[in-house]
């Protein structure tokens, strides 16, 4: 049953694509840029010898963009002149506000239609610096089978629905300092934090210190944006 569900999905997932009436209005994204689902957008590619080739994107969503991305030469090129990358073709791209890296790593989290095989993924970059953060979206089983609706009795009736939205979509913050190697936060939050930051004193006894706003998860972005704002600093005095 799980493997039906996931197929369906994933056929639901190409089909919204065709259809233009469902993404009418933009929605917000984490980049806080609204943007326009199973759109072109300009942007860039960048080839594993570090060439930037420029041109158009498809901007499916933040669970699709991870997986591949179709090419445009021009806004103009026909859908079968595009081009497809996959996360072991490219180093990374820009579509419209969103940029994706590739990394090689193992998200292992429950999710029909999300990839979350061990290998390399599409990533989006949320911060860049000394700490570069990253986001990794999935979708949870449980929204999966309310989008699915089907009658294993009768498996020809199926309702599936289409209109999907990256509101709340969960998501596993990943971060990745500068020659090392990128770290995935699903576990061990604090032990990584605590190792990333340790050439910072100030930032590494808050954190160790569980003051106000050093503690979680959710402070991960105000942990790494102060990290990198002083680090900044001190590289320019």
């Amino acid at each position: 049953m799980k493997r039906l569900i996931a197929v369906i999905l994933l056929i639901a997932l190409t089909i919204v694509s065709k259809s233009q009436d469902l993404q009418k209005k933009p929605v917000n994204t984490d980049t806080t840029k609204p943007v326009k689902l199973f759109s072109l957008y300009p942007g860039y590619i960048i080839t594993k010898k570090d060439d930037t080739i420029k041109g158009y994107l498809m901007l499916k969503n933040v669970i699709s963009n991870q997986d591949k991305v179709w090419f445009y030469k021009t806004k103009e090129t026909p859908k079968k002149d595009a081009v497809k990358y996959k996360p072991k073709d490219i180093k990374a791209y820009k579509v419209g506000p969103r940029f994706y890296e590739s990394h090689k790593f193992w998200p292992n989290v429950p999710t029909y239609v999300t990839n979350n095989a061990r290998g390399y993924h599409f990533i989006l970059r949320k911060m860049d610096g000394k700490i570069k953060l990253y986001k990794w979206f999935y979708e949870s089983t449980t929204r999966s089978e309310q989008r699915a609706n089907i009658d294993f009795e009768n498996p020809s009736k199926i309702k599936i629905d289409l209109s999907f939205s990256e509101n709340d979509l969960p998501f596993v913050p990943l971060i990745k300092k500068d020659g090392e190697k990128i770290i995935f936060l699903n576990s061990g939050f604090r032990k990584n934090i605590l190792k990333a930051v340790s050439d910072d004193k100030e930032l590494y006894n808050k954190i160790k210190n569980k003051e106000p706003g050093y503690r979680s998860k959710s402070d991960l972005e105000k942990i790494v944006r102060e990290y990198n704002s002083r680090h900044k600093k001190n590289m320019e005095n």
